[in-house]
């Protein structure tokens, strides 16, 4: 009966703004949200009951990107994107990637890599995600870009 309801779905999610570009501009490198520098997900957990002590394994379930503003921006600046996450004592593990971005997307599901326990990442007092991108300039218009991440945690729940 249990089994069912040791699963939490935790979000996580956080903006970024993508200057304008201007004819001396060099390439972007990373997208930079900073929500994700210093995620520490206690609160979320002591909304359901359980602590860090009571997880057993979390992966990434969805890992979206999409345009904010303006209303006419899209990823065309980008090509290509990659998400990791990293803690003090843990290697920097890939969590997230697109090889390729569609033309005139507005919104982008990143393929999640398969079989990534992030629990000591998560356990640890902050884990941060970052990225690595390959771009073609920047965008004609400042561009705001949410991202949307979706954890499965499996917490070991008193009285289960």
């Amino acid at each position: 009966m249990c089994d069912s309801l040791d699963n939490i779905d935790v979000e996580v999610g956080g903006r970024a703004v993508v200057p304008a570009g201007t004819i001396l501009d060099d390439v972007l490198g990373v997208l930079d949200f900073d929500a994700f520098q210093n995620i520490d997900l206690s609160a979320e957990f002591e909304n359901q009951g359980v602590t860090k002590d009571d997880v057993d394994s979390v992966q990434v379930l969805a890992f979206t990107l999409r345009v904010e503003s303006p209303e006419s921006g899209s990823f065309d600046f980008l090509r290509s994107a990659s998400f990791f996450v990293e803690t003090e004592g843990q290697p920097r593990v890939l969590i997230a990637k697109l090889d390729e971005v569609p033309r005139g997307a507005r919104e982008l599901s990143m393929d999640v890599v398969e079989g990534v326990d992030l629990k000591p990442y998560v356990v640890a007092p902050s884990m941060k995600i970052t990225s690595e991108a390959r771009v073609s300039g920047r965008p004609d218009e400042q561009t705001t870009v949410v991202a949307d991440v979706l954890l499965d945690v499996d917490a070991s729940i008193p009285g289960c």
